[in-house]
């Protein structure tokens, strides 16, 4: 028990900090565009190609991780990405900071598909509640990074809060090495592990909903703030804590997703989820501005957008023989990650020329088709067994 202790708090503050590192540029987009001298569109070009990058790396994450171990792989990415942050203090110009963000997400890449893979083996009877259990401890961790950013950003430097999750980064790192699970023994490169992937049954369906929830998930993640400060009028603090919100609530989305997984099936618990996030977009962008809309929103957006993480990624467990894993998070993840990260790009270019209210109805006409996605995936996978195979 107390091994399971220190694996999930070491795993949950990796996992935190792993999104740490870029959740300090969505409180603090405005203060660096004008510190930059940049419009919204380069800097929503900057993200997507940080989140592309952090999505494309998950590719050789997972198999990385199949070749020489989970842990070491996770070690190495969260440090070393935490080591990136140190280019901030150099950054006066907009490729300075774009190079630094982009060596940040290279590194961080590797860990998603390697600490999934790690749970999902360690824990193969109850793989939902254990990736809901790490999901939440990274949202617990998460909560408070947006606020605590946009205070050191506003009270010191915006530079200065990147550079400060990047020294909790590499702290994380060296105490990683606590870290015991009896994993599968590193088999070496297969080359033949691609063309097995690609014929695995109807896979293509959780690829493009992951795409498609990725478009949504980054686009409130990258300009929720700004849709509350420049959209609907307030003020950068409360822009803040509505993003620290949806984390807060994230970390019930989680356990909820991973327990409810494991009890009545992922496919169910992902298609309450993905109604749940139409739902809340709605609410958002129809309802009278106020101060209860705003937290309804985070609320049930918060609660929806989690849950389905650990679903997800417990369906790939029950549809992904074990000798597959690896490589499947990590494509999975691409998907979500580095072509869900377009959302960036999108509303930085709508942000622009039709104003931000506008950029966010996106989200909502990219969620009624991944609806449509999720019902797809209901049909075809139901209550899939867990897949055979080693």
């Amino acid at each position: 028990m107390n091994r399971d202790l220190v694996t999930f708090g070491l795993l949950g503050a990796a996992h935190s900090l792993n999104h740490s590192l870029f959740l300090v540029l969505p409180p603090l987009l405005s203060n660096i565009a004008q510190s930059l001298g940049v419009s919204f569109q380069t800097l929503g070009l900057v993200a997507t190609a940080t989140y592309f990058i952090y999505g494309t790396g998950a590719l050789a994450g997972g198999p990385l991780s199949d070749m020489i171990g989970s842990v070491k792989v996770a070690r190495i990415s969260i440090g070393l990405a935490g080591a990136s942050s140190v280019l901030f203090l150099v950054c006066r110009e907009i490729y300075t900071f774009a190079a630094a963000m982009f060596l940040m997400a290279l590194w961080a890449s590797f860990y998603h598909p390697t600490a999934n893979k790690l749970i999902a083996q360690a824990f193969p009877k109850t793989t939902g509640s254990a990736m809901g259990i790490h999901n939440a401890a990274g949202n617990a961790g998460q909560v408070l990074t947006p606020t605590v950013a946009f205070l050191l950003g506003v009270l010191i430097d915006w530079r200065f809060s990147f550079i400060f999750f990047g020294l909790l980064s590499i702290g994380t790192a060296f105490l990683m090495n606590r870290i015991s699970i009896e994993e599968d023994a590193p088999k070496g490169p297969r080359k033949l592990a691609l063309m097995e992937f690609l014929r695995l049954p109807n896979f293509w369906q959780i690829l493009l909903f992951n795409a498609l929830v990725g478009f949504v998930f980054r686009g409130v993640e990258v300009y929720f703030p700004t849709f509350l400060r420049l959209g609907q009028g307030y003020t950068g603090e409360f822009a803040a804590i509505g993003s620290s919100l949806i984390l807060l609530f994230g970390v019930a989305g989680q356990l909820i997703g991973g327990r409810g997984s494991d009890k009545v099936g992922p496919t169910k618990i992902i298609l309450g989820s993905i109604i749940g996030v139409l739902l809340s977009l709605l609410l958002l962008l129809l309802a009278p501005t106020g101060y209860p809309v705003v937290i309804a929103f985070t609320l049930i957006y918060g609660v929806a957008v989690f849950a389905h993480q650990p679903s997800m990624t417990n369906l790939v467990s029950r549809v992904t023989p074990r000798r597959l894993m690896g490589l499947s998070y990590g494509v999975m993840f691409f998907f979500s990650f580095g072509l869900g990260s377009v959302a960036a790009a999108v509303l930085g270019w709508l942000t622009d020329g039709y104003g931000i209210v506008f950029a966010f109805w996106s989200n909502v006409v990219v969620a009624v088709a991944l609806l449509g996605v999720t019902l797809l995936i209901y049909r075809t996978f139901g209550e899939t067994s867990p897949a055979s195979g080693s």
